[in-house]
């Protein structure tokens, strides 16, 4: 078994010996899918809905890990194999017709009585009940942004995160508050991390509110966060 195995092994196993959303089942997690990201032969596509269909297919990787098993020595291909029977599929679904075409509920349309709307098709549709659709819109949307945000604050990958830090403490950087502070339920207290690192409550304090917070909402509003949610 090279190193690769070895490690998504390690995870793997990780994953399924914590409790399903416990501070260590989402850190393993969080690492098993930054290993998934890097893999050969996970499969692509150029289309600019990707990302979303990745991102289920995460989801879809963390409520079903428990039952992967690999068919052969290497678990690179098999793991491979299996996310790609998912991924392909959302895949495929990015080239199908858009079934929910957004409509206007004042747009006018024939009938037999003349010219009404299509609100008026909707009796029973009440306020409360549009009201009740866009809420559900706007929580898929903010569970997506927020997968991508927690892959985005594991991987960093333009180091904007580990890079900030106050002058007496590299350790204490945005990544590692972050980690702490946002990827974990609950998160855990200031007080101890602060303990944890030997500077003064005051230091991480100030550093995670005037730095680290700031950089997280820009992060979350070029992910498609709207600026008027706070994290």
């Amino acid at each position: 078994m090279d190193d690769l195995d070895q490690r998504l092994n390690t995870l793997i196993t990780e994953v399924r010996q914590q409790p399903p959303n416990s501070r260590k089942w989402r850190l393993f997690m969080h690492r098993l899918l930054l290993e998934i990201q890097r893999l050969p032969g996970l499969a692509k596509s150029s289309h600019p809905d990707y990302p979303a269909a990745l991102n289920r297919t995460f989801k879809w990787i963390s409520k079903n890990i428990s039952r992967f098993e690999p068919y052969s020595g290497s678990v690179v291909e098999s793991l491979v194999k299996w996310i790609n029977s998912y991924l392909y599929r959302r895949i495929q679904d990015l080239s199908l017709p858009k079934k929910n075409v957004p409509l206007s509920l004042d747009a006018p349309i024939a009938s037999d009585f003349g010219e009404i709307t299509l609100l008026d098709k909707l009796p029973n549709f009440t306020l409360s009940g549009l009201d009740g659709l866009i809420e559900i819109s706007q929580r898929e949307t903010t569970q997506r942004i927020g997968l991508e945000l927690e892959l985005y604050i594991e991987q960093d990958p333009e180091r904007k995160l580990k890079n900030s830090y106050p002058s007496s403490s590299v350790q204490c950087n945005c990544q590692f508050l972050s980690q702490r502070l946002v990827l974990i339920e609950p998160p855990d207290k200031v007080a101890d991390i602060a303990r944890e690192l030997s500077i003064p409550y005051t230091t991480v304090n100030s550093h995670w509110k005037r730095k680290c917070k700031p950089i997280l909402q820009k992060i979350a509003e070029d992910l498609g966060y709207k600026q008027e949610q706070s994290l």
